[in-house]
């Protein structure tokens, strides 16, 4: 009797990392726009000011919740390496 191995697939298609690489980069300078102003505490706001940059309404509104929770993080880390 052989011992079975089980061998990882990879998890979606392949040519999909470029696609995830660019919503990364996308959801970080969506983020760094809303710390810069200050609007990420405010769903309305956000979506306002990310508007006002030139954000498209669908960039906006499928990449608002992940671009106000990376803001809220970098705030939050900032805040607690302070001294």
């Amino acid at each position: 009797m052989q011992p079975i191995t089980i061998h990882a697939l990879p998890d979606g298609s392949l040519c999909l990392d470029a696609v995830r690489a660019q919503r990364i980069a996308k959801v970080a300078e969506m983020a760094s726009r809303l710390v810069e102003t200050g609007a990420f505490v405010d769903h309305s706001d956000s979506i306002m000011t990310l508007v006002s940059f030139g954000y498209s309404p669908f960039e906006v509104h499928a990449l608002l919740a992940d671009a106000r929770q990376t803001a809220a993080e970098h705030v939050v880390a900032m805040e607690m390496s302070e001294p």
